[in-house]
């Protein structure tokens, strides 16, 4: 995996731990072109006895140093995605044009990767009951495994697991502008890291020269506002979903009754009978089979999802490629992230059951979504958040950059506007016309608009679209 990969890569550098004040770059080794290090931070500015971390840094220097503008800091989202391997595939993340123009620079978040990591007992984690309680009692009994869960992570990860909130993360952020020696910076954030850059536009906005949020997350939402907005997302990739196997002639699902035939499929979940195209010895619930859908609108791959549903229907096999071993720990940076983060909780069974009625009401082929329930289930019997996120105004001098799918089942369009309508004079907005979670690489045209805006600050129309690249 390229997380394991750039574990090795900067364990085997060890470069001397920086403070503020400078950075001891050194050459990663087998990484041609990058440079890595290491940015000493305290774990609580207001708890200094609770010692420092490592945060993990990387860098691509512009390839044409002649017309370099300054540094973009990168950050892939999740949570808990590295900013570090995100970096060692700048060539496929980025165009040349911002290559050449920047010194690209990732860095791993508290709790993340390489900087000191969140882990927990993968016994327990995947040890608990049913997330998806059918009364009561399960409910009750999903509250007491996040708290056993919720222990230990703490006891595996130390102090850290309380200190990796957004805010903590901006600080973080800054900290690293001042010591790149940089008055200004250019941020682009993917997903959870469009989280980060409204933040830090709201805090540290006059250091920062421009700023791409891509695939924008809305700060602003109750529990229920958010299970509903994901639940409408749903319905809609699987509708995306029907219309292509409708007009696809090589889709195997072609000329078929694709609802009626998904419909079938859920039916003998619910009953334990379905078995995974790639495993017969395993059972799908309703809940894998949903989560298909909308794993692969984010990319989006109907082929494949057509391919999935027609194997199961025909009690084929699909070939895949299996994953390694879970190792003993495992790495929980996300949820530790979101439920700092979270200003909402579902605190009986009574509105869990109220909210997953209503998202079963908007989205029915796919029994609600995931992320609906993730959101109620992950942060039970943990404690409240912190620091929680709240929108606040965003100051830049230039206005950020924001770009969403009209289709993404992960980031909502309408979840996006919101953020927009919210940011007026903060933001302008183009659309992606198609699917997917992530534009920036969808089409020449959103790399355009996006190149565009970062190097010469040239700011898009607001409210234009690109249109669709979808196959």
């Amino acid at each position: 995996m390229a997380a394991v990969a750039a574990v090795a890569t900067l364990t085997t550098v060890s470069p001397a731990v920086s403070s503020a004040a400078a950075l001891a770059w050194e050459p990663c080794p087998d990484r041609a072109g990058f440079d890595c290090a290491v940015l000493n931070r305290p774990i609580s500015v207001k708890q200094p006895g609770l010692g420092t971390f490592g945060m993990a840094l990387v860098r691509h220097r512009a390839t044409d140093p002649s017309r370099r503008i300054g540094v973009l800091v990168v950050n892939p989202g999740g949570p808990g995605q590295s900013g570090v391997d995100f970096t060692f595939a700048v060539e496929q993340k980025f165009s040349p044009e911002v290559r050449a123009r920047f010194d690209v620079v990732g860095f791993d978040p508290r709790g993340v990767g390489l900087s000191q990591p969140v882990r927990c007992s993968a016994e327990v984690l995947f040890g608990g009951p049913t997330t998806h309680p059918a009364d009561k009692a399960g409910f009750d009994a999903l509250v007491k495994h996040g708290k056993e869960l919720r222990e230990d992570c703490a006891r595996r990860s130390g102090p850290i697991i309380d200190h990796v909130s957004t805010d903590e993360v901006v600080a973080d952020v800054d900290a690293l502008r001042r010591a790149l020696k940089e008055s200004r910076i250019s941020y682009y954030g993917l997903s959870y890291g469009t989280v980060i850059g409204q933040r830090l536009a709201e805090l540290h906005g006059a250091h920062v020269r421009a700023m791409v949020l891509d695939s924008v997350v809305n700060r602003g939402v109750n529990a229920r506002a958010h299970v509903a907005s994901v639940a409408r997302a749903a319905a809609d990739s699987f509708e995306q979903w029907r219309r292509w196997n409708e007009r696809t002639a090589s889709s195997p699902l072609h000329g078929k009754d694709v609802v009626a035939l998904w419909d079938e499929l859920m039916a003998k979940a619910a009953r334990g009978e379905l078995v995974a195209p790639d495993d017969p010895d395993r059972r799908l619930t309703v809940h894998d089979l949903s989560n298909t859908v909308t794993s692969l609108a984010s990319v989006p791959d109907w082929a494949e999802l057509s391919a999935r549903v027609h194997a199961m229907h025909m009690g084929g096999v699909v070939p895949h490629a299996t994953a390694g071993d879970d190792t003993f720990l495992f790495p929980m940076a996300a949820t530790a992230i979101r439920c700092a983060d979270r200003g909402f909780r579902v605190r009986a069974f009574a509105e869990y059951r109220a909210l997953t009625r209503l998202e079963n009401r908007i989205s029915p082929h796919t029994d609600g979504s995931l992320r609906g329930n993730l959101a109620m289930t992950e942060c039970l019997g943990g404690p409240d958040a912190r620091l929680p996120q709240r929108p606040g105004v965003m100051r830049t001098e230039l206005p950020a950059l924001l770009l969403n799918s009209r289709h993404d089942p992960a980031t909502p369009h309408d979840e996006a506007m919101s953020v927009r309508r919210r940011q007026r004079d903060a933001t302008v907005f183009v659309t992606y016309e198609g699917a997917g979670h992530g534009v920036y690489n969808r089409s020449e045209c959103t790399r355009r608009v996006s190149d565009r805006y970062l190097v010469s600050l040239e700011l898009p129309a607001d409210g234009s679209s690109c249109p669709s690249a979808d196959r």
